[in-house]
């Protein structure tokens, strides 16, 4: 797949906010992210429907929300789009996504969570480069976490590579080797559930990069494994495993495990390095990653490295 990739962010941009999964939990807290924003001088518009709420796990209808979504690529003011918070409800558009339209209008399009059922679909369908990484209902609500913040901001307007990422501890082998690929993934449990759809694109010389939260060990050796059996025939190139955010206690009759005893099992979604430890998932510091950037992993350096700009 030859990457889209979006324009930089300007200093004085417009950024869009929609909500296409689920509604806001607390309305106060889209407008804390909202006011952090206008504070660092962008403009904001709002979707028509992201404060709406329908059956009450969704934010508006499939037709409000993805109207929200087209109408932000297709206004010419909105150079960037900002997914307000995940929850559930994305891959529910994706059939009526208007692929022409969003390879006319490209930009920046920001979430994580459920939002990886869109970025997923965006490459597979048309390449889209897009922003795995902080929302403003969640991070930038609670106190922009500042080594996330500035992260965060760099990816979206620099035009040079942003090399090698940095954390507060070095990635963890499980398995070595070096590996270069394209950057996709997400939320574990997002796709899986892509797994077998059109809306998947295949993992073959990716760098899969993988989080998910709440989930009990057990939950994710299922996943895994699934994941492991669906893609046999075209393997990724590296594994990276970010966050759990495990609460510790095991729930109701089935013993808690370490994950990471799990992860170690799972030596056969790559012939290629397997690491832990990235800095990326449902934690207040996070990495943003750009989905379809070329990237490097190596057990030797202990490294996650972006080959080139995310913005052109």
């Amino acid at each position: 797949m030859k990457p889209i990739f979006p324009q930089a962010l300007p200093k004085k941009a417009t950024i869009g906010i929609i909500s296409p999964s689920s509604p806001q939990r607390d309305k106060a807290r889209l407008d804390k992210g909202i006011r952090y924003l206008e504070g660092l001088g962008y403009t904001v518009k709002l979707g028509t429907h992201a404060r709406s709420s329908h059956a009450g796990y969704l934010a508006g209808t499939d037709q409000e929300r993805l109207a929200d979504l087209h109408n932000m690529f297709r206004d010419p003011q909105v150079d960037a789009i900002f997914c307000s918070r995940g929850g559930y409800g994305s891959a529910r558009i994706l059939p009526n996504l208007n692929v022409n339209l969003i390879k006319k209008h490209c930009k920046i399009f920001v979430g994580f969570s459920d939002i990886s059922a869109l970025q997923l679909s965006l490459w597979n369908s048309c390449g889209l480069v897009t922003f795995s990484g902080a929302m403003p209902s969640v991070d930038m609500a609670d106190g922009f976490d500042p080594a996330s913040e500035e992260q965060f901001w760099r990816v979206l307007t620099s035009r040079k590579p942003m090399g090698a990422l940095k954390q507060s501890m070095p990635l963890q082998t499980i398995q070595r080797g070096d590996a270069e690929g394209r950057i996709l993934g997400g939320n574990l449990s997002v796709v899986c559930s892509m797994l077998g759809t059109p809306y998947m694109p295949s993992l073959r010389k990716c760098i899969l990069a993988l989080e998910d939260v709440g989930e009990e060990s057990y939950r994710i050796d299922r996943m895994l494994t699934q994941l492991s059996y669906a893609t046999a025939s075209a393997r990724a190139s590296a594994v990276v495993y970010g966050f759990w955010s495990q609460d510790g206690r095991p729930r109701g009759s089935t013993a808690h495990r370490d994950v990471h005893e799990v992860m170690a099992e799972k030596l056969d979604l790559t012939s290629g390095p397997i690491m832990s430890h990235l800095m990326y998932g449902h934690e207040p510091t996070k990495l943003t990653l750009p989905f379809g950037v070329l990237a490097r992993v190596s057990t030797r350096t202990k490294r996650l490295s972006l080959l080139e700009p995310a913005v052109q």
